[in-house]
């Protein structure tokens, strides 16, 4: 059986919730197996050097490095990175574009790449999809001790567009009426569907998200952020285990 577009909408709708923790998409788990590839456009300055700036990438972990030069003027200060890029790699990747590139101004969200993906100096992508990050911003991106997921958990957060906790709250109340149809109904508006071993597996995760989306409504706007953390990451923990079990279930 096809998941519903109900159940779909209220995964979409739950990625909002998600901004409370890590931003938009989904965590991810450190990955060291795929190096990826590398796109990198540079100033033409550095033509007659480029044998051994792909020399400098390699010994970086950047193996795998197409570049590209200007004729003239310098490239976009950018740089966009697949959502398992791993910590070091992206590190080595902001260090090297500060090198050859003078400055890295601009993210670009990691849901436009491959997993693996990373570009630097990318003129591909309008300001639509490009978020300013401060030196700051960039220098805890940077952090030697950071992981692979605490790395991506911060990315995200510099590159999703602000939303009120007001507007996740609405969501939320949308999510949870959502979530009761569908444990009401078998888990995909169909009656029979809750009778099928994937469905009755489904079922608690689905409850526990709508326990724990209630705990989030309820707190209201006037409580620190951080608060509606635990029992939005809760929510989402159970909305993905369910959805393991609904899209088991057979058409």
């Amino acid at each position: 059986m096809l998941i519903s577009l109900k159940f779909l909408r209220t995964l979409c709708v739950f990625g909002f919730l998600a901004l409370l923790s890590a931003g938009w998409g989904w965590a991810a788990e450190p990955v060291a197996t795929s190096p990826g590839r590398v796109e990198v456009t540079l100033a033409n300055e550095y033509r007659k050097d480029v044998e051994a700036i792909k020399k400098e990438f390699e010994q970086a972990g950047l193996g795998n490095m197409h570049v590209q030069f200007l004729r003239k003027g310098q490239p976009p200060a950018n740089v966009g990175m697949g959502r398992e890029v791993s910590a070091e790699r992206a590190r080595a990747a902001i260090r090297l574009a500060l090198k050859y590139n003078r400055a890295v101004k601009i993210l670009l969200p990691a849901y436009l790449f491959p997993p693996h993906f990373i570009t630097i100096a990318s003129s591909n992508f309008d300001d639509t999809v490009e978020f300013p990050v401060d030196e700051e911003a960039l220098r805890q991106l940077q952090a030697p001790t950071f992981s692979t997921e605490q790395f991506h958990e911060l990315y995200r957060r510099l590159t999703t567009p602000p939303i009120s906790l007001k507007d996740i709250q609405e969501h939320v109340k949308a999510m949870v009426k959502d979530a009761e149809d569908m444990v009401a109904h078998g888990g995909m508006g169909d009656a029979t569907a809750i009778a099928d071993t994937h469905g009755k597996a489904a079922t608690p995760h689905l409850q526990e998200a709508i326990r724990q989306c209630q705990r989030v409504a309820t707190l209201g706007d006037k409580v620190d952020p951080g608060v509606t953390l635990n029992p939005a990451t809760k929510a989402r923990a159970a909305v993905r285990e369910a959805a393991k079990h609904l899209s088991s279930l057979e058409q």
